[in-house]
């Protein structure tokens, strides 16, 4: 979300919010950028590709395929999503 990028001091006066988007929400925009890094628990992966919307337009964040297809595995079961890293 646009406030967790605020709180994690990214650069958002750059962002150029030019990727449209369809979600369970409606239509909106993004902006494009990399992060150098994102951490879940003792995975951590480096230049993740991210999106970021403007403010107001989520209210959670979501963690999506550009983390989740560097992983070795991950599943959904119930309320319960596993991830596991490569070794």
């Amino acid at each position: 979300t646009y406030e967790t990028a605020k709180a994690a001091g990214l650069p958002l006066e750059l962002l150029n919010f030019n990727v449209e988007l369809e979600t369970a929400g409606g239509h909106t925009r993004a902006a494009r950028l990399s992060l150098d890094s994102l951490a879940i628990g003792k995975l951590v992966e480096r230049s993740v590709p991210a999106l970021v919307v403007p403010r107001g337009q989520m209210k959670t964040n979501l963690l999506g395929m550009s983390f989740l297809d560097r992983l070795e595995s991950w599943e959904v079961r119930a309320d319960q999503l596993r991830l596991r890293g490569y070794p």
